[in-house]
């Protein structure tokens, strides 16, 4: 039996966006693995299942003679790699998403390995709507679920301090929905910014770093 790419397509598009609504429903519920990581999971699963079931048609199976073994091997292989990009990091992890789309680009590996073309371009382009398009709904998520913390710092002008204080945010995992700067005229500036972050330990060590910068006076996270 075989599969024409309009049924590849099918599946491995249900697949992701089986795998997105209950990463909606954990995005929601502040969890690390949220919508684009179990939809890349679930789409690199019917890849790999694809794959073994349909890949190397000339070839003759038997008890001791199965693709399907091929898949598996390289599923759970890909996976010591796909770890080493997780990072741990001041109390938060990262590089979730990053380990998974590994994994589903062995899987669309797999997929080109078998001749299975059809798959495999439809197995990369359902990956990249997944990690392009479902980034905006993570932000709308973060917006409605988390608590709003407001960020003011005040700091002597013209160190450059404002990029690293926005980086050091976004690093941990903080959405900045609004920001004012006001300048008084001996050169001292304070920024206050309004944040939504699911852990605010994480903001609290972030604006804790850059309130060891030299050129700042003071730092305060306080909860809206």
């Amino acid at each position: 039996m075989q599969l024409d790419t309009a049924d590849y397509i099918l599946r491995v598009t249900a697949a992701g966006g089986l795998g997105a609504v209950i990463g909606i429903e954990r995005e929601s519920r502040n969890q690390l693995a949220g919508v684009r990581t179990h939809a890349l999971v679930a789409t690199g699963a019917a890849i790999f299942t694809l794959g073994g079931a349909f890949g190397f048609p000339g070839l003759h199976r038997g008890p001791n003679v199965d693709p399907m073994r091929v898949a598996a091997q390289i599923a759970s292989g890909i996976g010591f790699i796909g770890a080493g990009t997780i990072i741990r990091d001041r109390g938060s992890v990262r590089g979730i998403t990053t380990a998974a789309a590994l994994w589903v680009s062995a899987a669309v590996g797999l997929a080109a390995g078998a001749a299975l073309w059809g798959l495999a371009i439809s197995g990369a382009v359902v990956t990249l709507l997944v990690l392009v398009v479902l980034r905006p709904i993570r932000s709308r998520l973060l917006t409605f679920t988390s608590p709003r913390y407001t960020v003011k710092v005040e700091y002597q002008r013209g160190h450059g301090t404002l990029g690293p204080l926005l980086d050091a945010i976004n690093d941990a995992g903080g959405h900045v929905e609004d920001l004012s700067i006001d300048d008084d005229a001996n050169g001292r500036r304070t920024v206050t910014l309004d944040v939504r972050i699911h852990d605010d330990e994480d903001l609290r060590e972030a604006v804790r770093l850059v309130s060891e910068r030299d050129e700042v006076a003071r730092c305060t996270v306080h909860r809206r």
